[in-house]
């Protein structure tokens, strides 16, 4: 970590970081989760997904003068007419937690900065919180079991919960680790935020059989638009995993785009069904941040564990790279 952390600054102060964003072709398209008031921020969050407000607006401040930041789907028809994407910049958030309502989403319009967020359709409203935040779950955490939670148990959230502790005690989430309520959500997209489909309940959709598949894909966008009046045009896969099966199953429903979080960059032959973002942890630095969106990540250029504490959940196993896109 300290090594990673002097090898970033390195790239910074000898002027790497800002030559490979100035050479770089390719759009950047950033996923961040929860951000939270400082006093809420947790030391112990290690899957990184819960962002101090000062971090994220330090980030949003530089971004915005360093890049052309641009809504996701002018992003996206770029990257379909073949035009060049070069400097541009959009941001998303996954999962809809509260935090994105009430600290992200109101600095943004301040800076005047485009997002879009990817809801749960089946989470809005719950007094429950998300099972990767639950914790038994956390102390349970293991990069074998994170692998046995999303093939045996298919990512179901109450299964896997369930499963730890037959006799546990219910736990009840602070207002900050929980998904935001519809109101406030259908609230901001009428203030410009975009909304996508991040899935219904959250499961593994690789692991569904295709009547479950279809629910996740086809109906978490009509309750969405249902509570929202948005219909959204884009998806998120869950976890990040995805297959043929599931690109075919989100093309069918007539997305115009879905979303990985493979980190790098992507250029106008990126197969919009599988276009990578850049999954940003909660306790990144300022010089690893400059430099991931650079497409200077240094997990690319050494042997490293393939699941580190900084990575969420939502980083998905190694895909085939990103392909041209397919009829």
């Amino acid at each position: 970590m300290i090594l990673a952390s002097l090898c970033y600054s390195a790239l910074q102060v000898s002027g790497l970081t800002t030559l490979a964003r100035r050479l770089s072709s390719g759009g950047v398209i950033l996923c961040y989760h929860n951000v939270v008031a400082s006093t809420d921020s947790d030391p112990a969050d290690k899957l990184g997904l819960h962002m101090p407000l000062p971090t994220f607006e330090r980030q949003m401040r530089w971004l915005a003068g360093a890049y052309e930041v641009v809504p996701l789907k002018e992003l996206v028809d770029r990257s379909s007419r073949g035009a060049s994407l070069r400097g541009a910049a959009a941001v998303t958030f996954d999962d809809a937690y509260g935090g994105v309502f009430d600290h992200a989403w109101p600095l943004l319009r301040a800076l005047g900065i485009p997002a879009t967020a990817f809801v749960v359709a089946d989470a809005p409203g719950r007094d429950e919180g998300f099972w990767w935040d639950d914790p038994d779950v956390l102390r349970a955490y293991s990069p074998t079991q994170r692998q046995r939670w999303l093939t045996a148990f298919r990512g179901d959230g109450r299964r896997i919960v369930d499963a730890l502790a037959a006799a546990r005690r219910p736990w009840p989430p602070p207002r900050w680790r929980r998904p935001a309520a519809w109101h406030p959500i259908a609230e901001a997209a009428r203030s410009g935020l975009d909304l996508g489909v991040h899935s219904a309940t959250h499961r593994s959709l690789p692991a569904l059989e295709e009547r479950d598949l279809q629910c996740e894909v086809v109906q978490s966008r009509e309750v969405i638009q249902s509570r929202t009046g948005v219909t959204p045009e884009f998806f998120a896969y869950p976890y990040g995993l995805w297959n043929d099966r599931v690109r075919r199953a989100v093309r069918a429903a007539g997305y115009r785009a879905a979303f990985t979080l493979e980190d790098g960059h992507h250029t106008a032959t990126a197969d919009r069904w599988a276009l990578p973002r850049v999954n940003v942890p909660a306790g990144i630095e300022d010089a690893a941040f400059q430099a991931w969106t650079a497409g200077l990540n240094l997990r690319r250029w050494v042997r490293r564990d393939p699941d580190p504490p900084l990575e969420s959940f939502e980083i998905a196993r190694p895909q085939a790279p990103v392909a041209r896109e397919r009829a």
